[in-house]
């Protein structure tokens, strides 16, 4: 490749992740401005309204809402609303990925396990990256003749939104000492690092 391309290559390298990641930032702090500002412009007084005041708001909410939802009568209705959620063909496959989703994020802290980036020993000389994602999963270890020692393991797949969860013996994991993040970047790029930044 002439001196041109590579030159192209690394500005495209440089400028991509920077222009995605503001341009997906961009998106959400819009719509969330775009449905938040009609409702500000409703309730404000003329002139009173200025841009970010709905972006701001959603944010609030949002707040206000997570800690609403603590609250015993609120955790019964929701799951009341997520039991009609998961009754509802077509719907419930995409309600209940995006609400697994973002239960397994929102509550990852609360769990010792959950997130772990560990070596998975498929064979004797082969491991794999992947994470646990739950370390006591009653499903399988309650099932008859259920092994209490096997834990869920996530194997990202590289370059993919994709990956492979598998049922696997303690025995056969070994914790790695880096942070899910890195552990999912590493796994995802395939292990392919630039230069140092």
């Amino acid at each position: 490749m002439n001196q041109i391309g590579k030159a192209f290559l690394q500005g495209l390298a440089t400028v991509l992740p920077v222009t995605l990641t503001l341009y997906l930032a961009w998106l959400l702090a819009m719509g969330a401005e775009r449905i938040m500002g009609r409702a500000v412009r409703l309730l404000l007084p003329e002139g009173w309204y200025w841009p970010g005041t709905g972006l701001v708001l959603a944010l609030i909410v949002i707040t206000i809402i997570g800690l609403v939802v603590r609250l015993p009568l609120m955790k019964l209705l929701l799951r009341l609303n997520d039991a009609v959620f998961r009754r509802i063909p077509i719907i419930k496959t995409l309600y209940s990925t995006i609400s697994d989703f973002t239960d397994f994020v929102a509550h990852m802290q609360d769990r010792q396990d959950t997130g772990r980036p560990v070596k998975v020993r498929l064979w004797d000389d082969t491991e794999v990256i992947g994470l646990v994602t739950d370390p006591d999963p009653k499903l399988a270890n309650n099932a008859e003749g259920g092994d209490s020692q096997r834990v869920l393991v996530y194997l990202p797949m590289s370059y993919q939104l994709g990956g492979y969860t598998l049922l696997i013996n303690r025995d056969r994991l070994e914790p790695v000492d880096m942070p899910m993040e890195d552990a999912l970047r590493f796994v995802i790029t395939a292990g392919v690092k630039g230069g140092e930044k």
